[in-house]
C-alpha cells in the first residue's frame, strides 16, 4: 500500500461516517491528480452502478436500455455513457421540466409516465430501439410490469409470426431501487419469455470479472469531471 500515501483515493466499504476507516490497499480507487476529495467520495456508488448497467447489457447479450427515474444523478451519468457508447436508452421520467432537461443533455428517447399516452410513448420508442433489458429505481407499483408490456406490443409489431405464448423475445427488468415501498404489481400480459429481479452492484462486479472492473474504475477515474461529475443540492457540515 506503500504507493498509494499521499494520494487521493475513492473507497467503498461503508460505515463511511467515520474519522478513520480500514480497508484493503485493492479497495481503494486511485484518482488522477488534480481530483479533488469531494469528487473522489462520490466515484464509486452511482458512476459504477451506471457503467455496471451498460456491462450487464452486453453480458445478457441485450443491446438497448430501458431507466427509470431517469433525471437523478445517476440518470444523467448514464445518459452520457449510452451517447459515448452508441447505445440506445430509453428514459423514464414523471415531469415535463425532466423530459427538457434530459434532452438537454442529448437523450434521444424520454417517456413521461405523467403523460395520459405514456403507454404509447413508450411503445414507440421501444420499437425503435428494441430495448429488451430495463433497469428500475422505484421497485413498486407497475412501472416494472408496464415496460415488460411495452417491450411486448414491440416485439409483436415486428414480428414476423403469431404464437399464442407470445413473442419469443426475451425480455428482463432489474429493479435496483425502491423509490416506491408499495408492493410490484404485474399483470402478465408479456407472454412467458420474461424475467423481474433484483441487481446490486456488488455482487455483479464479481460476475464482471476483475479485468472488466479495472477497466470501469479506469474510466471512472479518468472521466470523474465530466460523464461522472455529481452536483450538489448543499454541503453540510459533520454537525449538521
Amino acid at each position: 500500500a506503500e504507493d498509494l500515501i499521499g494520494k487521493v483515493v475513492g473507497v467503498a466499504g461503508g460505515s463511511m461516517y467515520s474519522n478513520y476507516r480500514c480497508l484493503p490497499a485493492s479497495a481503494c480507487l486511485v484518482m488522477n491528480e488534480g481530483t479533488t476529495s469531494k469528487e473522489s467520495a462520490s466515484c464509486f456508488v452511482n458512476p459504477l452502478t451506471a457503467l455496471g448497467m451498460v456491462e450487464t447489457m452486453k453480458m445478457e447479450n441485450h443491446t438497448a436500455l430501458v431507466h427509470t427515474a431517469a433525471a437523478s444523478n445517476l440518470g444523467q451519468m448514464l445518459i452520457k455513457i449510452c451517447n459515448q457508447d452508441n447505445v440506445n436508452l430509453v428514459n423514464i421520467v414523471r415531469r415535463d421540466e425532466h423530459v427538457a432537461m434530459l434532452k438537454g443533455l442529448g437523450a434521444k428517447y424520454v417517456c413521461n409516465s405523467s403523460d395520459k399516452d405514456f403507454m404509447e410513448q413508450l411503445i414507440d420508442a421501444l420499437v425503435e430501439t428494441g430495448a429488451t433489458l430495463g433497469f428500475d429505481a422505484t421497485g413498486g407499483g407497475k412501472l416494472s410490469g408496464q415496460i415488460l408490456t411495452a417491450m411486448e406490443v414491440a416485439a409483436n409489431k415486428t414480428a414476423t409470426e403469431y404464437s399464442r405464448y407470445g413473442s419469443d423475445s426475451y425480455k428482463q427488468v432489474y429493479i435496483y431501487g425502491g423509490l416506491d415501498r408499495s408492493p410490484t404489481i404485474l399483470n402478465r400480459s408479456y407472454g412467458m419469455s420474461w424475467s423481474v429481479g433484483g441487481w446490486l452492484l456488488t455482487p455483479m462486479i464479481n460476475k464482471f470479472g476483475m479485468e472488466t472492473f479495472q477497466r470501469m474504475r479506469k474510466r471512472v477515474a479518468a472521466e470523474i469531471k465530466t460523464t461522472f461529475a455529481s452536483n450538489y443540492y448543499r454541503s453540510i457540515s459533520f454537525e449538521e
